[in-house]
């Protein structure tokens, strides 16, 4: 009886080891199938696999790259900028001049992104048409939709529509905004035109996956009836379900990409300092994720964080870096008017490396304060530094802007690296900041 037992243990041992080496067998070539373009055309040609020469063509393959993604602040059409931009004679709007001094900081880049503050509904469809068929009325922004054609020319690639001004227009406004965005070749996120489109965006850059979010903490007060078929990413006033959402999509998107960026309008309008209600989420935005936390929202610049996340036993596992405030790179404001830096902003430069075994990180950035500058029929962003120490502007600048100018020249990198522990030095009209 016992050896009948035996017997019927081997002969289940057998027929066990069998199926798994059928299993076994029938995986492999799966598995050459799907991985054939990276193998050795002569192993799989062959019918065998070597484990070392795998390994081998692993090892010397090169992971290791190097980009740069260059991102400016809020893009904002007042009634000044668009009766700059209006050309009598054509009876057309060009804001192309708008960008002529600051492009090249784009173009250089890999990739450039910005945050459009303002709908595209098309001439009359907005709140109202005062301005030659767009709006700027009690801050209601309708801006011309020549202005997708004019930001791509200039060099960004990717504007954040997710603001407190997203649905100005309602939600058609919306709608007709991504559908001249898309015409133009403007790539959008934070919004999509129906329920079932995609709000984020991942982008190959270079050979870096880089995955970009965009949320707004509020609408003004505005709101999508449940009916709509547009969808805008808000936080509904720092909500817990709504941030936890955005977490989860953090993680999600961290998963697949090599890098994570989250372009969020947040923040009072007129502070220029860290606010604990953007500080506490980002600490969760970096705990889920996050790489790099572009914010906007308020029209001037506020300080630039390093954050990191910890595990439980206090060791740092990774880092963030958050610019809470990026101020506006374009607008109507101006200094006289609200003797606060709403005429100063920025464009950065991220220096993103990933090494051989495919970590991914933020080197440094480059920060290049710019100064609105109004001549003749145009405002302008003009870089602060370059016209500091060169006569390149000289004769677009008078006493006022000279003034806001020198006051720019050190003043923004101070203000912006207050309190980080980080520093900087200067070459070739920036300032150049390492986090390693």
């Amino acid at each position: 009886m016992k050896e009948v037992k035996k017997l019927l243990v081997v002969l289940v041992a057998a027929v066990f080891f069998i199926g798994l080496f059928v299993l076994c067998d029938k995986y492999s070539e799966n598995v050459k199938a799907d991985y054939a373009s990276q193998i050795n055309p002569s192993i799989v040609n062959a019918g065998q696999l070597s484990v070392e020469k795998m390994v081998q063509n692993m090892v010397t393959k090169d992971y290791s790259a190097s980009v740069t993604l260059a991102a400016a602040g809020d893009i904002l059409c007042q009634q000044s900028v668009l009766e700059k931009a209006y050309n009598s004679d054509s009876e057309k709007f060009d804001f192309s001049d708008d960008f002529q001094y600051v492009k090249d900081l784009f173009l250089t880049s890999d990739y450039a992104v910005a945050t459009l503050k303002t709908t595209l509904a098309g001439k009359y469809n907005g709140s109202s048409d005062e301005y030659y068929g767009y709006t700027t009325e009690d801050s209601n922004y309708n801006s011309p939709e020549v202005l997708a054609d004019n930001l791509k020319s200039a060099g960004i690639s990717l504007v954040n529509i997710a603001t407190n001004h997203a649905l100005d227009s309602d939600a058609a406004g919306l709608v007709s905004t991504i559908g001249y965005l898309d015409q133009a070749g403007l790539v959008h996120v934070g919004a999509a035109a129906t329920a079932d489109g995609s709000t984020d965006y991942t982008q190959n850059v270079g050979g870096v996956n880089i995955g970009f979010i965009g949320y707004t903490n509020s609408s003004n007060g505005y709101s999508l009836d449940s009916d709509a078929e547009c969808v805008l990413n808000t936080l509904n006033d720092y909500d817990a379900q709504s941030i936890e959402t955005l977490c989860n999509r953090v993680s999600a998107m961290k998963d697949e990409t090599d890098l994570v960026v989250v372009m969020l309008n947040f923040g009072s309008v007129e502070s220029d300092s860290i606010e604990s209600d953007q500080q506490a989420l980002a600490q969760k935005l970096c705990d889920a994720g996050a790489d790099l936390i572009l914010g906007t929202g308020s029209r001037v610049m506020k300080p630039v964080e390093k954050l990191s996340s910890e595990d439980e036993t206090g060791q740092s596992t990774r880092s963030c870096l958050v610019l809470y405030g990026m101020g506006a790179l374009l607008s109507g404001e101006t200094y006289a008017s609200s003797e606060k830096d709403t005429d100063i902003s920025a464009v950065f430069d991220f220096n993103i490396t990933r090494n051989d075994f495919g970590e991914t990180a933020i080197q440094s950035f480059t920060v290049t304060p710019v100064y609105l500058n109004w001549y003749n029929d145009a405002i302008q962003p003009i870089p602060v530094c370059e016209a500091k120490d060169t006569d390149k502007y000289a004769e677009m600048l008078d006493d006022n802007a000279m003034e806001r100018i020198n006051s720019a020249y050190e003043g923004t990198i101070t203000h912006l690296l207050d309190g980080s522990g980080l520093t900087s030095t200067y070459e070739n009209y920036a300032y150049h900041v390492s986090l390693q």
